[in-house]
């Protein structure tokens, strides 16, 4: 790893963006006083981290951004950024090449950037010190800084040889491991305080709330108790219910089929009415019908009896012309008998003009007695003696020929009248079967009607029962609801029964409503006995309860906690302990023989000065003066309980004896201090380092040695001398001159001094 290069806009005099390029070993930067080539040591110790404006040379922020002159105006942002070659990952991040990036603008705002991408200032230190580069170490040194090496106090000096053995980083991180153990010291405290306060009421708590999980447990068996019962019942009720709407359901159907039968049958009935309405005057229409084929039957009876008489009378002359005979006649006896059967054939007639069949036997009777009183009279007649004349007389039949068509045509009729009658009579009879069989079926429908009637009244009988259990459910629902918000507390469980969203495993057992109830009355009884509680108490518990737990879960996290970090510290201590002794020995040796070939000889060495712990000191004890000079017999006597306080440094120059560096001339303090200075980069050499004159105070053959020591030094770090010294500028392989212009703006110009030797 190496500084492959600077580049900055507008920080301090390098208004405009500048760039210098360093190789891997030395670069040389001058310039006559005033140029702002030191702006070069402060951009790179600004970009690392820096935070002292004193330190910068400034003294508030802004005064870093480039202010202006009466030719150029002022910037309002300075950047500065390091590019880090990071082939051998020494930085531990992905990247071959790492830019550190530092802005700042004149509002007061600041960015600081990783290969462009935001990042906290911590970020960048704490990356860069697992690298050896931090802004506290050596990779930027000034003359101040040597000779304030000499200057410092023992405990000073600490901390700059912890940045110099690298348990910097280390000492960092048993400071915070230290800051975490008092911080949990001290919430350990106030927990253990918290737990003492908390613990009284908690015992306090813990014997109400056994007494209130006691009446819970009595109230959980009394719930279950009343819930049970409640949804038996509900159930139970709801079963009964939905029993009777079913019935209703049925009966309501019942009533419906039995209506429309009933009304099918009162419509037969009313058409059997109908009918019996029609049979009366089709039977009177049918019988006067029969009355008239009857008149007229009779009529042509009547017709055919006299054709017949009239035909007789024909037939008696026709005999009489054709055999005449002569028998004496008495005329009164004929006449006697001719009033006899003209009378009986007066009845006959008069007969006939009723209608009334029941005369027709009489008319036969009388026709036959007519007939034999004509026949017994034709006989006597026949028997006397009878004169005829001598004259022949010829019989005339036309009338008798006239009577026969006549009677032929009576018959005829007759016969399409009897047909007739027939008809009318078979017309009568079926319309009287019919007549019988609608009264049949009239009887047939009224027994119906009476036994559907029935059975209807039956259906709304009963329906009127369901009806009435029906809204007697209504008031035992409405009873068992009220029932149920007296003893439920909110409504979650009559809404769950009303939802049907409670479901019980059944076993199978008859329920037994009495048994449960006297349970429930027990359970209230014991809930009686136990008191009443407040129930914020076992809410109170559980929080108190809880809270304890969780600040004894908290009391044993940080007991841990402070265990586990007094691990750290002890682990960090022996690791600092370790880092610390090999390195500070070959400080020590680096010293020496840095000491001796500046000095041309002499002797140089570093101590450790010990104090004893806080622990063991007495108010106002400043520790213990008196050091080891070997410090490894105490490093390696922790048991001892002391503690390192500061660093002692020790010169002898050839040819002096001295007991205090305050003996020490100018030029050998400054001598003494680049010893130092190279013996700590040496030991634990940073990948770069910026020298910012700190040859000022050194004379020609000084300066020679010192730039003896950085050749040597440069195999290992990469150095960027800020110089005057032309025996420094011979160690470089690339010289920039810095110079200022007109506008007061610092400008770059490079040599390579390795292309003028070729």
């Amino acid at each position: 790893m190496y500084l492959k290069k600077i580049e900055t806009t507008g920080f301090k005099s390098f208004a405009n963006k500048t760039v210098l390029d360093f190789p891997r070993g030395v670069t040389a930067i001058v310039g006559p006083n005033g140029s702002g080539k030191s702006n070069v040591a402060d951009a790179v110790k600004w970009v690392l981290g820096e935070q002292s404006m004193k330190s910068l040379r400034g003294k508030k922020s802004e005064d870093i951004i480039f202010t202006g002159t009466d030719k150029k105006a002022k910037m309002s942002a300075a950047s500065v950024s390091l590019f880090l070659d990071n082939n051998d990952k020494k930085i531990p991040i992905d990247f071959d090449e790492v830019v550190i990036t530092r802005k700042i603008f004149r509002n007061g705002d600041s960015e600081y950037l990783i290969n462009k991408s935001k990042v906290r200032l911590g970020d960048i230190i704490d990356l860069l010190a697992k690298s050896g580069v931090s802004q506290r170490g050596y990779c930027v040194i000034n003359q101040g800084m040597a000779d304030s090496i000499l200057a410092a106090t023992p405990a000073e000096r600490m901390v700059i040889f912890e940045e110099a053995t690298g348990v910097r980083q280390f000492q960092i991180k048993k400071q915070q491991a230290i800051n975490k153990l008092e911080a949990t010291k001290r919430n350990l405290e106030r927990v253990t305080d918290l737990l003492s306060e908390i613990e009284p009421r908690l015992t306090s708590l813990r014997r109400q709330a056994t007494r209130a999980q006691k009446r819970g447990e009595v109230e959980e068996g009394l719930k279950s108790e009343q819930e049970n019962l409640y949804f038996n019942v509900w159930k139970n009720l709801n079963q009964n219910n939905k029993k009777n709407q079913t019935d209703r359901e049925n009966l309501d159907k019942l009533i419906g089929d039995a209506s429309k039968e009933l009304e099918q049958i009162q419509i037969k009935l009313s058409q059997n009415d109908n009918k019996n309405e029609n049979y009366q005057p089709q039977l009177n229409k049918l019988q006067e019908d029969l009355g008239v084929f009857q008149t007229k039957l009779n009529e042509l009876a009547r017709n055919v009896s006299i054709i017949d008489g009239r035909i007789q009378i024909e037939n008696e002359r026709k005999d009489k012309i054709e055999h005449p005979e002569y028998v004496p006649i008495n005329l009164g006896y004929v006449k006697e008998k001719l009033s006899s059967i003209i009378s009986i054939y007066n009845r006959f007639l008069s007969l006939f003009d009723k209608k009334d069949m029941t005369d027709v036997e009489k008319i036969k009777k009388d026709s036959v007695e007519v007939r034999k009183k004509i026949e017994f009279l034709f006989a006597e007649v026949q028997s006397g003696k009878i004169n005829y004349n001598d004259q022949k007389i010829i019989f005339d039949d036309t009338n008798f020929l006239k009577l026969e068509k006549e009677k032929q045509e009576f018959e005829s009729k007759i016969q399409e009248f009897n047909d007739g009658h027939r008809e009318v009579r078979e017309k009568i009879n079926r319309l009287n079967l019919d007549e019988q069989e609608r009264r049949k079926l009239f009887f047939e429908l009224e027994r119906s009607l009476r036994i559907k009637q029935n059975e209807l009244d039956r259906f709304k009988d009963n329906l009127n029962l369901v009806n009435i259990e029906l809204a007697k459910f209504e008031v035992r629902k409405e009873d068992l609801i009220n029932e149920i918000k007296e003893e439920f507390e909110g409504m979650e469980f009559l809404e769950n029964l009303q939802n049907n969203n409670i479901q019980k495993d059944s076993d199978g057992n008859y329920f037994n409503q009495e048994e449960c109830r006297a349970k429930i009355r027990k359970l209230k009884f014991q809930l009686e006995q136990i008191g009443g509680i407040d129930p914020l108490i076992v809410e109170e518990y559980e929080e108190t309860q809880n809270r304890f737990e969780f600040l004894s879960a908290q009391a044993n996290d940080l007991q841990q906690a402070s265990d586990a970090l007094r691990e750290v510290i002890k682990e960090l201590d022996r690791k600092i302990e370790e880092i610390f002794k090999g390195s500070f020995k070959k400080i020590n040796e680096e010293f020496d023989k840095y000491f001796k070939i500046i000095f041309r000889g002499g002797k140089a060495n570093l101590s450790i000065k010990y104090s004893e712990n806080k622990e063991d000191k007495k108010d106002g004890e400043d520790g213990d003066e008196n050091s080891a000079e070997d410090e490894n017999s105490d490093i390696e006597k922790p048991e001892k309980q002391k503690r390192i306080a500061g660093i002692e440094i020790n010169v002898t120059p050839p040819g002096k004896k001295i007991s205090s560096l305050n003996m020490l001339s100018g030029g050998e303090r400054a001598l003494a201090s680049i010893a130092v200075l190279f013996a700590i980069i040496a030991n634990n050499p940073p990948p770069f380092s910026v020298l910012d004159e700190i040859d000022a105070a050194l004379d020609e053959a000084n300066s020679a040695k010192l730039s003896e020591i950085i050749g040597d030094v440069s195999k290992s770090t990469q150095f960027i001398i800020i110089t005057h010294n032309r025996e420094m500028m011979k160690q470089a392989g690339i010289l920039y001159g810095v110079t200022m212009m007109d506008d007061g703006v610092s400008k770059i110009i490079s040599l390579n001094l390795e292309d003028v030797g070729k």
